[in-house]
């Protein structure tokens, strides 16, 4: 019969045992095995061995009077009787020679059900310590334990058993439950994640690491000894990183059941991709509570360790290889960080004790052509067992922007990898990037920082808006998806808001506006329109309607539509940008017709004076008249080229010097089917510090259809009208080049002809306004005279028109005689003149006729009696005001004269009739009532 179970006292040294044995019976001084064949057992149940108290987080002067404290579950060390061995004998120096018997190891089955130490039905040592932790042993252990009491000078060495490995080594020691049934608690030195991993790492023999390796390793005890009132224990275990756990590395030293020091390191990633460590220090120290006392609290730190210093972004997962973050690699400068805030959560900011902003960690990041830049920037740290979770993308919180966000300062970085050859050409100013967390698959944190948007200097945009400011940059879909070999332009950057590209006339040469709006920043071209950096754009060119779009605002001659002339650029044109050098650009600005830049390229570099900023661009044209407004305006562009050249050289006092050139050669202007205009080469310069020069040669002028008569006179003009001798009158709102001809005058017997002027005169204004043209015989204040016998009278002929209408049309003649009689006696004479006047302005058309006639009589001289008779007739039509106007006046004057005496009497009269939409009809004037009462009236 098994025996009952007994204690062993011993008051000195405060031996306290509780002895339980299993096939064995009690036979007078020995305990016997009762089965031969079964296993004999002896259990030793010692008192508690851990108290877990709970951390401290210590504010000055701010100290708790009491902690929470638990104690541990007791321990229970089972051994077997040796092989051979039946008995033992019952007394307390047998008992405790537990060198003598086997210390039971945990196997690796799980437990049987309903227990957490007895494997197989039989119980194994289980030793509660840490609290609802059970540890065991692994292989051969020894065991030193005082058979006796040990007494010296009076004092009496406490009872105690100390483990040690095989040849008094260190003991391996396998945590192989952590109970659940408790009630929870916290604020304690491990947690209950923490007991869970270091079952996992030290029992389980499943668990493998990424690499599919076993990762079971049991702690190692330098120290390890139990008493009655508590274990003394120096022990600690590392473990490599498996999915779903996040312990790292374990250290306890504890003296009596009291912690001292409880070091626990958590896995875990900084948002940048860091391995880094959560490190929680569990520490007790002596502190004055204030009161004149020392009290030893166990107080808490945690700090964060970054286990990978640098890491790289090359080859991570990211679905655009890593071009998406602007920098090669990150190295973190201060791997360990001061005291921070634990804040108990899977992801959380890395913040300082006492501070409510987030820690700065010191970053040296490697851009994209090998720069390093040094910066600060806050972190956020996410445990292990939350990678994977979509929580890391509370990180993109447009809360969180300013954190987000890493400060350059205008120093200089590639946030491209610039194309093979060509370095520098991804190089700007960069004041500050602004991070955010995309997925990486690649990576074991499964989401990595890249490139929102980044605000960075370009000195092409600078120049555009006259404003040093910074511009707001995102990456290039076509450097994205497919780097710069993949691409024509060399595209890495697109501008978050578009920059309007303005020139003006006065700007652009007086010639075009080729006003459109740039987005992408390329390597190869400068500043393009987005449509022309599209990888589409590349593959099959640009249609009209994407034309249309580009350079919807932009002009030609002050009003027509810049797209309308332009072909569409095939796929060749697009793609050639990348071989396009300084010379090859100069030699197609140069060339003829043929020789093109059908892309706009606006380049920069550094010069030794300052920074030089170029825009040039050789539009293809269509070859054919273009009906700008119909049946006003037409444009043949037949063998016409146009070029732009504007150049701005920014020194390093920010003075900036332009110098733009507009040339537009072989095309023609048909005003109105009754001028055409020949223009062979047509240009503008201005440079800084001059007035601005314009040539325009090869000018040749055709009237047609009604005042195709007035080609006999316009023949008398030279062939090259704006050659030698040509006006150039320069304006600050434009520039007039023409030629006045005087034509001599003529006399045939009774014909006179003179005063008569031809003027061909053609305007460029610097501003919106259109290109106009005119074209006068004579001047409203210098009329030509043509008299023939006694008849004679004059007039002018005005015309005026541009790009956008006839502006004016307008002419006048007179004519009229004169006659006279003297018969001594009586004398007198008559005279008539009339004339015509009419203009044509915009919508509104005037036409004037007047009749003057009189005579006198004189008798003697003593009575004499004249007469004078004036009527005039003004048409007025109006169109953009729908109204239309007659306007008459006559006039009779006659006066008698009778020695000294005179009397005269003027009568005079005025007529206006007009008619307008908008004037009150009959309806509006007479009301219903009315007119039936007044129809009533008139019934018989």
């Amino acid at each position: 019969m098994t025996a009952e179970p007994f204690s062993l006292l011993r008051v000195e040294d405060l031996l306290q045992l509780r002895v339980e044995v299993i096939n064995l019976r009690r036979d007078g001084t020995h305990l016997v095995r009762e089965d031969p064949a079964a296993e004999a057992l002896l259990m030793f149940s010692l008192p508690a061995q851990h108290i877990s108290e709970t951390v401290v987080h210590p504010a000055p002067g701010n100290f708790p009077e009491t902690v929470p404290s638990f104690v541990s579950g007791g321990t229970t060390l089972v051994f077997r009787l040796p092989d051979g061995a039946d008995s033992v004998e019952l007394s307390a120096e047998a008992l405790l020679d537990w060198n003598h018997l086997r210390s039971t190891t945990v196997p690796d089955d799980p437990p049987d059900p309903s227990t957490v130490n007895v494997f197989g039905g039989v119980p194994c040592t289980a030793i509660e310590f840490p609290t609802r932790v059970l540890l065991g042993h692994e292989g051969a252990v020894e065991w030193a334990t005082p058979r006796q009491a040990v007494a010296l000078d009076g004092r009496c060495e406490l009872f105690h058993a100390e483990l040690h490995g095989e040849n008094g080594g260190d003991a391996l020691l396998r945590a192989f439950a952590a109970p659940g049934d408790r009630p929870p608690r916290t604020d304690l030195p491990l947690t209950d994640d923490n007991r869970t991993d270091l079952v996992a790492f030290t029992h389980d023999v499943d668990l493998v690491g990424a690499d599919g390796a076993p990762v079971r390793r049991p702690l190692r005890a330098e120290r390890f000894v139990l008493t009655p009132l508590g274990a003394s224990v120096r022990m600690a275990g590392a473990w490599e990183p498996v999915p779903g756990t996040n312990l790292a590395s374990y250290h306890h030293v504890a003296e009596l059941g009291r912690d001292q020091v409880v070091q626990v390191a958590q896995r875990g990633y900084l948002n940048t991709g860091h391995r880094a460590l959560l490190i929680r220090t569990s520490e007790r120290k002596f502190s004055d509570p204030g009161d004149g006392t020392s009290v030893a609290y166990l107080q808490q730190e945690t700090r964060i360790s970054v286990s990978e210093p640098e890491v790289s972004y090359g080859d991570v997962g990211f679905p655009h290889g890593g071009r998406e973050m602007p920098f090669r690699s990150l190295r973190i400068v201060d791997t360990t960080t001061p005291p921070v805030v634990d804040q108990g959560e899977e992801q959380f900011w890395v913040t300082l004790e006492g501070s409510e902003e987030p820690y700065r960690f010191t970053v040296v990041g490697t851009d994209s052509e090998g720069r390093a830049l040094s910066f600060t920037m806050p972190l956020l740290f996410v445990d292990a067992r939350a990678v994977g979770s979509l929580r890391i993308f509370d990180y993109n919180d447009p809360l969180f922007e300013d954190r987000r966000t890493i400060a350059l300062n205008g120093r200089t970085a590639a946030l491209a990898r610039p194309p093979d050859g060509a370095p520098g050409t991804t190089a700007l100013p960069v004041s500050s990037v602004k991070l955010v967390m995309s997925q990486a698959p690649g990576h074991p944190l499964g989401a990595l920082p890249i490139l929102q948007t980044a605000q960075v200097r370009v000195p092409a945009v600078e120049q555009l808006t006259g404003l040093a400011t910074g511009s707001e940059v995102v990456l290039h879909d076509a450097y994205l998806n497919d780097g710069m070999a993949g691409q024509a332009t060399g595209a890495f950057l697109s501008l978050a808001e578009e920059v309007p590209v303005r020139f003006g006339a006065g700007k652009g040469g007086g010639v075009a506006s080729p006003d459109s709006a740039v987005r992408a920043v390329t390597a190869r071209a400068g500043l393009l329109p987005a449509a022309f950096a599209d990888a589409r754009a590349a593959a099959s060119g640009l249609g009209t309607d994407q034309l249309r779009e580009i350079f919807g605002g932009a002009t030609l001659l002050g009003v027509i539509a810049l797209f309308d002339l332009l072909d569409p650029v095939d796929g060749p044109a697009v793609r050639e940008l990348a071989g396009l050098d300084d010379d090859e650009i100069r030699r197609r600005l140069e060339g003829g017709a043929d020789q093109l830049l059908p892309v706009p390229i606006m380049r920069a570099r550094e010069l030794a004076a300052g920074r030089e900023v170029r825009y040039l661009w050789k539009p293809r044209l269509r070859r054919e008249q273009v009906d700008i407004v119909a049946g006003v305006f037409s444009l043949d562009l037949r063998g016409a080229a146009l070029a732009m050249e504007a150049t701005t050289v920014c020194s390093p006092r920010a003075l900036q010097q332009s110098t733009v050139h507009g040339e537009l050669k072989g095309f023609a202007l048909d005003f109105a089917g009754i001028v055409r205009v020949g223009i062979g080469r047509l240009a503008f310069t201005t440079r800084p510090g001059s007035r601005p020069d314009l040539t325009a040669e090869g000018l040749t002028v055709r009237l047609v259809d009604a005042l195709e008569f007035v080609n006999a006179l316009k023949d008398l003009l030279p062939v090259d009208g704006f050659g030698k001798g040509a006006f150039v009158r320069p304006s600050p709102t434009g520039i007039s080049a023409g030629y006045t001809l005087a034509v001599p005058a003529v006399q045939l017997g009774v014909f006179a002809l003179s005063n008569v002027t031809l003027t061909a005169e053609l305007t460029v204004p610097f501003d919106e306004r259109p290109v106009s043209f005119r074209f006068a015989v004579s001047e409203r204040h210098q009329p030509f005279n043509l008299s023939v016998s006694l008849f004679g009278g004059g007039g002018f002929f005005s015309m005026i028109v541009s790009t956008r209408r006839v502006e004016l049309v307008e002419g006048s003649l007179e004519f009229g005689g004169n006659a006279s009689l003297d018969l001594g006696v009586a004398s007198g004479g008559v005279h008539l003149m009339g004339g015509v006047y009419f203009a044509l302005t915009g919508q509104s058309v005037t036409l004037t006729g007047y009749l003057r006639c009189g005579g006198y009589l004189s008798v003697l001289g003593v009575v004499s009696v004249s007469v004078e008779f004036y009527l005039q007739l003004t048409y007025v039509k109006d169109s953009d005001k729908h109204t239309t106007e007659v306007f008459g006046a006559g006039s009779l004057c006659v006066s008698v004269r009778v020695a000294v005496f005179t009397k005269s009497v003027t009568l005079s009269l005025q007529r206006r009739f007009g008619g307008s939409p908008a004037d009150p009809g009959f309806a509006d004037c007479v009301e219903p009532a009315d007119w039936d009462r007044y129809c009533l009236a008139f019934a018989p």
